[in-house]
């Protein structure tokens, strides 16, 4: 995922004209209890916990502060591996460098309240798919909360650094304690799930209709981290450059629009009542066929032949058959 760098917002900011609101709900901290920052620790202002709920890695990766060029320290926490929408988190925090300095009179943005602050968006110029809320603890002190947006969605590009504000708001004197937070949707990793979960994907060909296409016997294949054990392949028996092998993968946390591997013109084909759909190209000696199941899960199956383009489908079109009959 893109990674926006805070240095930039710090060394040019622009205002956002035209959208200067104050949302209901903002508080200052309690009178008495703070803010007193004896320094700058981004780090430390989202917990493990609050990681997790977030999407988000744990521990963040430190960036030093470089008063010389007004930048204040920060913290990168990285999106989650397989998030289908995931991107970073960086929190920054000043000591004796104030958000006027840091933002270089850009005139403030949109306002509302969280956690017992309120939080600022400033414009940059990275524009509208980068998103800094920031809030001021005193006259040198500020911490700021960006983020940016999932692929080209720049309506979303401050969807984590909203759903960050209330953990980071409860590290900070007088900041409201043990928030709900919930991650925008696909910040996070999908979990398994669906009819296919417990399918032994070497199941879903018996031994029996496997001999009359000349491949070798069943072999699991490893597949993601999130289905470690999700494929199957039987060999082909033919030589180097005749049948390809046909590999059988089952997915369980996967959106079939993120099937890795579907290439090609897609031809939809019922079988026994189920949709298939058929990737194949008349330059390509591979051929995949895909069953949604679910919207987040499904079976591919990847051949080919390697001597006759033509050919390239025979085996999935004999297999899907099969397959489907043996689906759960």
């Amino acid at each position: 995922m893109r990674f926006r760098n805070s240095l930039v917002s710090g060394l040019a900011v622009l205002a956002l004209g035209g959208c200067t609101s104050a949302v209901g709900g903002s508080a200052a901290p309690v009178p008495g209890q703070g803010p007193v920052i004896t320094k700058a620790d981004p780090c430390s202002l989202v917990s493990q916990q609050q990681a997790d709920a977030l999407g988000v890695t744990y521990p963040g990766r430190g960036r030093p502060a470089k008063p010389a060029q007004k930048i204040a320290a920060a913290c990168r926490f990285s999106e989650l591996e397989d998030a289908p929408d995931g991107v970073a988190l960086e929190v920054s925090q000043s000591k004796d460098l104030s958000a006027a300095e840091y933002y270089a009179g850009a005139l403030p943005g949109e306002k509302f309240g969280v956690g017992g602050f309120t939080w600022t968006r400033y414009g940059t110029i990275l524009g509208p798919s980068y998103c800094s809320l920031t809030t001021e603890l005193d006259a040198k002190t500020f911490v700021e909360v960006t983020s940016d947006a999932p692929g080209d969605d720049d309506s979303k590009a401050c969807d984590l650094a909203k759903a960050a504000l209330p953990a980071v708001a409860s590290h900070l004197p007088g900041g409201q304690q043990d928030p709900q937070i919930t991650a925008p949707p696909g910040q996070k990793p999908l979990e398994a799930s669906g009819p296919l979960v417990n399918v032994d994907p070497c199941t879903l060909l018996k031994p029996d209709q496997v001999t009359p296409l000349n491949l070798a016997p069943a072999r699991p294949m490893n597949g993601s981290s999130r289905d470690p054990k999700n494929g199957c392949q039987w060999d082909d028996t033919d030589g180097d450059s005749g049948m390809k092998a046909l590999d059988l993968w089952v997915y369980t946390a996967t959106k079939t629009a993120d099937v890795p591997g579907l290439e090609g013109t897609p031809a939809e084909q019922e079988v026994a009542g189920k949709k298939w759909i058929v990737y194949s190209s008349p330059d390509s000696p591979i051929c995949v066929a895909l069953l949604p199941v679910t919207e987040t899960s499904s079976i591919k199956l990847d051949t080919g032949n390697l001597g006759d383009k033509t050919k390239a489908c025979d085996i999935p079109k004999a297999v899907m058959p099969l397959v489907t009959a043996n689906v759960p």
